[in-house]
């Protein structure tokens, strides 16, 4: 039985969604996206994913149809949503969601498409426990923030290089010797009592999990500065974790050869991230 979709305004089977050859997420892999998760219904962080959505496609002249005829208003996003929750009887427990907008053609109508799918239970207790990571080369030589470009093939072959060496996740570095971000995700390490994480200059994603971490840090006392992160320091780091609004708070158990033990701080700051997302979650009850 295939999933409910939702697609330009309606809700739909995902066997009947399509996308014409000519859009440009065909043609040249033109497409932005977002991905975030849904506790019993509710989506976390919805407007922090929908202002980085708005905020590339106003930039990316690629996008200047999607601009005219896409419709992102939140309550329109929220009610899609919601609607894709209920018609696949998802309304309780964690659910993955993907909003796709499509650069269209000339011709052609953009798409802005929602998907879902549900997140089992072992899974989120998976990432809770952690994950093995690699350390790769970034190969897309950028600089400054990035957009969540539909065009993922980068990211998911450094996942396959990754898998190659017996690892879950890749952690890319660039030319100059910096720590950018996670294949999948963003970075963060502990060193010498303060959190650190790579700048949005170093060429990486400004993600929503990230910024939560980020707020929650301080209010817990843990000092935390965005600062470029030379891959030589590594050996030296008590803990690493990665952050994702799918994923949340992951540690690195493995880098490369080197172990290591969750770090209580990245257990509290799990903690902390979970009660963040109930304390939002009720209050837009």
């Amino acid at each position: 039985m295939s999933r409910w979709a939702w697609c330009n305004g309606r809700l739909c089977a995902e066997g009947e969604l399509y996308v014409p050859v000519r859009d440009g997420a065909v043609l040249y892999g033109a497409s932005l996206f977002e991905t975030l998760r849904c506790y019993n219904g509710h989506p976390f962080r919805l407007e922090q994913h929908l202002q980085r959505l708005r905020r590339w496609l106003e930039r990316l002249r690629l996008f200047r149809h999607a601009r005219e005829e896409v419709e992102l208003r939140t309550p329109v996003i929220r009610q899609a949503i919601a609607s894709v929750l209920e018609a696949n009887g998802w309304l309780q427990g964690d659910v993955r969601v993907r909003l796709t907008v499509t650069a269209g053609s000339e011709k052609g109508t953009p798409l802005c498409f929602l998907l879902a799918e549900r997140i089992p239970p072992e899974q989120v207790a998976q990432w809770r426990s952690g994950v093995t990571a690699a350390l790769l080369p970034d190969p897309r030589s950028v600089q400054g923030e990035q957009p969540k470009w539909g065009n993922y093939a980068w990211h998911l072959e450094a996942q396959q290089l990754a898998r190659e060496q017996g690892a879950d996740e890749a952690i890319w570095f660039n030319g100059r010797g910096y720590l950018t971000e996670g294949a999948l995700s963003n970075v963060f390490v502990w060193h010498e009592e303060c959190l650190l994480t790579p700048p949005v200059e170093e060429g990486i994603l400004a993600g929503v999990a990230r910024q939560v971490v980020l707020e929650i840090a301080p209010q817990m006392g843990i000092e935390c500065r965005e600062e470029p992160i030379p891959i030589d320091l590594l050996p030296h780091v008590q803990a690493i974790f990665l952050t994702n609004s799918v994923r949340e708070v992951v540690p690195v158990t493995r880098l490369g050869q080197r172990h290591f033990r969750t770090h209580p701080v990245v257990t509290s700051l799990q903690e902390a991230y979970r009660q963040q997302v109930q304390r939002e979650v009720e209050a837009s009850q």
